[in-house]
């Protein structure tokens, strides 16, 4: 049996406030009377483009709701507030949209990440509505890529009721040592608002397990798809490379969590990030790729459909919306 990643419990239960967040988004009034995106507006619930031959969908989960403060720890939240209020945003609450994407690679489709399923937050597991609008059935997706284990991505994979897989024919790519940690490591003895995560990750993890491919970086998931390292926000959370030809499309997963602030600020440490110092490397690395390389970019939790690029600026970065 591989030797579990080791993480302090101070770090671990720092990730837990991603718990709280959703209790603290239920009880405050009006959260979900905050001003809706253009797309939304106009019912947006998929969003179809081609990354050389693939044909790439990006289907919304809905969004979460979460303080300002979650966007950074390291810096005075007096700070946080007022770059986002110069930027139009906030700064009280900031919305997470949920951009699932799905990738068609020869006559199979990829799915990466899940959504919220039904329990998370109210606002969020629309993932089967966007699968029904685009015409796509779940037992048509041949495999599903997990970028880490977080409730907004993986609790979509099965029922709540009755925990059937939701994707009946799909095998499973997880890294090994995010897999590991939360089925072997100190995150299976944790108490507290962080005990409802780590326990849904088991949960799911288990689930899936027989139908498990424990993946590393640098791997192939599916073809044309490569994982890369991006650990720090999870012990073994991955990003992924797209390449079809010439083109290549850069999913970025939870390394890139905010569109100004990861940007601008990417020293900044979200408060759901386990290990920050290690969050900031691979996202600097990951920003760093993506201007050299001048990648197109997709987002997760960007305003729906969380597609873009990035520049340099200084010793920093800017982001420009594609759509």
């Amino acid at each position: 049996m591989p030797e579990p990643p080791t993480y302090s419990r101070r770090l671990i239960l720092q990730s837990g406030t991603a718990a709280s967040v959703c209790a603290l988004a239920a009880s405050q009034p009006g959260l979900g009377a905050l001003a809706q995106t253009a797309n939304e507006l106009r019912g947006a619930t998929h969003h179809r483009f081609t990354v050389g031959t693939c044909d790439v969908l990006v289907l919304s989960d809905g969004h979460l709701v979460v303080p300002a403060g979650m966007l950074a720890v390291n810096v005075p939240e007096s700070e946080v507030r007022s770059f986002l209020a110069a930027r139009a945003v906030g700064p009280e609450r900031v919305r997470f949209h949920i951009n699932v994407a799905l990738v068609k690679t020869g006559d199979d489709y990829v799915l990466i990440d899940a959504g919220s399923g039904g329990t998370w937050e109210h606002t969020a597991g629309k993932l089967a509505d966007s699968l029904e609008a685009a015409d796509i059935k779940p037992e048509q997706i041949g495999k599903v890529v997990v970028t880490h284990a977080h409730p907004d991505h993986i609790w979509g994979l099965i029922d709540e009721l009755d925990d059937s897989l939701r994707f009946s024919r799909a095998q499973y790519a997880v890294a090994a040592r995010e897999f590991d940690f939360w089925t072997m490591g100190e995150a299976t003895r944790l108490t507290g608002p962080v005990e409802g995560i780590a326990g849904g990750a088991r949960r799911v993890f288990r689930r899936i397990e027989s139908r498990s491919t424990r993946i590393r970086p640098g791997d192939e998931v599916a073809p044309g798809i490569v994982a890369i390292d991006t650990a720090g926000h999870t012990p073994g959370h991955i990003s992924l490379l797209i390449s079809s030809g010439s083109d290549k499309l850069l999913v970025t997963a939870d390394a890139f969590q905010n569109a100004h602030i990861s940007c601008a600020h990417p020293d900044w440490h979200p408060r759901a990030d386990m290990d920050g110092e290690q969050a900031t490397k691979s996202r600097r690395q990951m920003l760093d790729m993506a201007a050299t390389d001048k990648l197109r970019v997709l987002c997760y939790h960007i305003p729906f459909p969380g597609l873009g690029r990035v520049e340099r600026k200084g010793s920093a970065f800017t982001w420009l919306t594609e759509v």
